[in-house]
C-alpha cells in the first residue's frame, strides 16, 4: 500500500513543472494582450486538432494537464482538448514497447489513437461557438486631473477622450494581474496554484491509485469472462484519472486477459491525470460531465468498431 502513496506522489511531483510552466505561461500572456491573441491564434487555427494529436501521443500524462488547463482559461477549442485526451498514451506505450508480445501492435495503436483523435477534434470544434480569451472587457483605470477612477470604457474611447488607460483585469483565481511588478511578483502566483493543483492531484491519485490496488484483481477476473462487453468495462477503467489505470489496460492485454478492441477502447478513454484538472478547475458541473461521457462514448464506440474488425479478420 506505501507503494501505491509513493506512486501516486511520483505522479504528481512528475506532473509539477508541466502545470508550473502552463501556469507561468498564462500567467504571461494574462499581462500582454499581443502575445496572448497570437497564442490563441496558433493554438486555435486549422492544425489545432493535428498539433494536440500529435503531443498527445508523447507518453507523458503532463501534457493533457497543460491542454486542461488552457481550455480552463477559456484559450482551447473543445474539440482540440479531446484531440489531446484521446491521443494521450500515459504509461501504456513504454508497456507495450517493453513486452516482446505486445511491441508489434504499437504502430497500430498510435496510428489508431492519432486518427481518432485529430478526427474528433475537428469535428467537436465545428460544433463549439464559444468565445475564446482574447481582448477581455478588463476592468480600466483612467487617471486624469480628477485622480484615478473606474470606467467600462474601451481604450478607443478612453483615448479619444485623450485620458491614458491602464488595464487592471483578474488573473485565474482573481489576482490583479498588473500588480506583479518584479519577479517575484510575477512567479508568485503560479507557484501557489501549481503547489494547490498538485496536493489536488496527489490527493486524487491516492484514493484512485488504493480503489485500483485493492480491486484490480477482481476486475481482472470480471472482465475476462464477458466477451464483447469488455470494451465498456475497459473504457470505464480508462477514465479513473490515475497512471495505474492505464498500466491495469495494457497489462491485461500483454496477459491475455482482454481484446485488443477492449484495449484500445480503454487506452482511448484514459487521459492521465487530466480528467481530476478538469474537475477541480471548472466549476461548470454539466460541461464536465458532458467531457467525461464524451470521452467513454468515444472509447467504447472505437473499442466495438475495432471488435468487429478483428472478428472479421
Amino acid at each position: 500500500m506505501l507503494d501505491v502513496v509513493l506512486d501516486a506522489l511520483l505522479d504528481s511531483l512528475i506532473a509539477s513543472p508541466f502545470l508550473l510552466a502552463i501556469y507561468l505561461l498564462i500567467e504571461f500572456l494574462e499581462g500582454n494582450v499581443k502575445a496572448r491573441n497570437k497564442t490563441v491564434k496558433l493554438l486555435n487555427g486549422k492544425l489545432a486538432p493535428l498539433v494536440a494529436g500529435g503531443v498527445g501521443l508523447v507518453p507523458q500524462c503532463g501534457f493533457s494537464v497543460m491542454a486542461t488547463d488552457l481550455y480552463c482559461q477559456n484559450y482551447l477549442k473543445l474539440g482540440t482538448l479531446i484531440a489531446f485526451f484521446v491521443a494521450t498514451s500515459d504509461e501504456a506505450l513504454p508497456i507495450l514497447l517493453t513486452n516482446k508480445d505486445t511491441v508489434g501492435v504499437v504502430w497500430i495503436v498510435l496510428l489508431v489513437k492519432i486518427c481518432y483523435a485529430v478526427m474528433l477534434g475537428y469535428i467537436i470544434n465545428l460544433f463549439d461557438k464559444r468565445n475564446l480569451q482574447t481582448l477581455s472587457d478588463n476592468l480600466v483605470v483612467v487617471e486624469d486631473s480628477h485622480g484615478p477612477h473606474d470606467h467600462s470604457h474601451s481604450d478607443e474611447r478612453l483615448r479619444e477622450n485623450g485620458e491614458t488607460a491602464l488595464h487592471v483585469s483578474e488573473g485565474c483565481c482573481h489576482h490583479e494581474i498588473n500588480e506583479r511588478k518584479g519577479f517575484w511578483n510575477f512567479v508568485k502566483h503560479p507557484l501557489l496554484h501549481t503547489l494547490k493543483i498538485f496536493v489536488y492531484i496527489f490527493a486524487v491519485n491516492a484514493v484512485f491509485g488504493l480503489l485500483l490496488f485493492y480491486f484490480e484483481q477482481p476486475i481482472r477476473s470480471f472482465v475476462t469472462k464477458i466477451g464483447f462487453f469488455q470494451c465498456f468495462v475497459t473504457a470505464a477503467i480508462g477514465l479513473i484519472p490515475n497512471c495505474a489505470s492505464s498500466v491495469i489496460i495494457t497489462g491485461m492485454y500483454a496477459e491475455g486477459l482482454v481484446s485488443f478492441s477492449a484495449c484500445l477502447a480503454g487506452l482511448v478513454s484514459n487521459s492521465g491525470i487530466a480528467l481530476a484538472v478538469l474537475f477541480k478547475e471548472r466549476k461548470q458541473w454539466r460541461r464536465n460531465l458532458l467531457i467525461l461521457s464524451l470521452m467513454y462514448v468515444f472509447g467504447v464506440v472505437l473499442g466495438a468498431a475495432s471488435y468487429f474488425v478483428e472478428l472479421a479478420v
